[in-house]
């Protein structure tokens, strides 16, 4: 059981949001150190944190806000803050104390976690796990019980794409996505492993097939960038 009055915080920081809808607006960005899952092209996996109380990360926030604010948001992600139910339901009504929104960054899998922390969050980014991408299991499912309770709120996805994806993998997310949300901005973005910015020709391609392949059914597909790699900045 995680304690509700500390979390384990990798980092703290002021940024500008690199991915998404909100592409471009000055975030404070809560990393959180844990996950449950180890997707090969993960950036975050292995970097220590340390446990930090409420108190502790309210006056980071409020002394960087100070210092760089206005901000729209703060980012929660991680690791996946979504494994700290109890301290983000005390965390996040001070937020909006303070009139932050609360952007919560999620793989889209621990459902009845984010169950828990719904009521205080304004805006959901939801990752789509696809096993033929991360290495890992498929959540098929699980992103479908995720997406029910999700959609309450502003939502836009996330897909990771790499030469290895599995189209029918991906066919069968698009359908789920469509009939649960198709309304819902859905990003393709393309796997990198540190700072590289533009991913091989062939990514590229397979990046605007997949685009084609399920405009049908979302809309709102789209191929995503990632603006923190492009202006070289955390």
């Amino acid at each position: 059981m995680t304690n509700p009055v500390s979390a384990r915080i990798t980092e703290i920081f002021s940024s500008f949001q690199g991915e998404g809808p909100l592409t471009g607006e000055r975030h404070i960005f809560i990393r959180f150190e844990s996950c449950h899952m180890a997707c090969v092209y993960c950036d975050e996996s292995g970097k220590k944190g340390r446990s930090m109380s409420l108190q502790q990360v309210l006056r980071k926030i409020k002394e960087l806000e100070k210092k760089h604010g206005p901000h729209s948001c703060v980012s929660l992600t991680g690791g996946e803050p979504l494994l700290y139910p109890d301290f983000l339901r005390k965390l996040c009504p001070a937020l909006k104390k303070m009139k932050l929104r609360v952007l919560l960054e999620t793989s889209g899998v621990l459902w009845r976690n984010l169950s828990k922390v719904l009521p205080c969050c304004d805006i959901i980014s939801m990752d789509l796990k696809l096993s033929s991408v991360t290495g890992q299991n498929g959540f098929l499912k699980e992103h479908e019980a995720f997406l029910k309770i999700a959609k309450r709120k502003g939502l836009y996805i996330k897909i990771v794409v790499s030469n290895d994806l599995d189209r029918r993998e991906y066919d069968a997310h698009v359908r789920m996505v469509a009939k649960e949300t198709p309304w819902a901005p859905v990003f393709l973005q393309a796997a990198a492993r540190g700072r590289r910015v533009c991913p091989d020709k062939r990514l590229w391609r397979l990046m605007e097939d997949l685009r084609r392949r399920g405009a049908g059914r979302l809309p709102g597909l789209r191929i995503g960038i990632q603006l923190h790699k492009l202006l070289n900045i955390t």
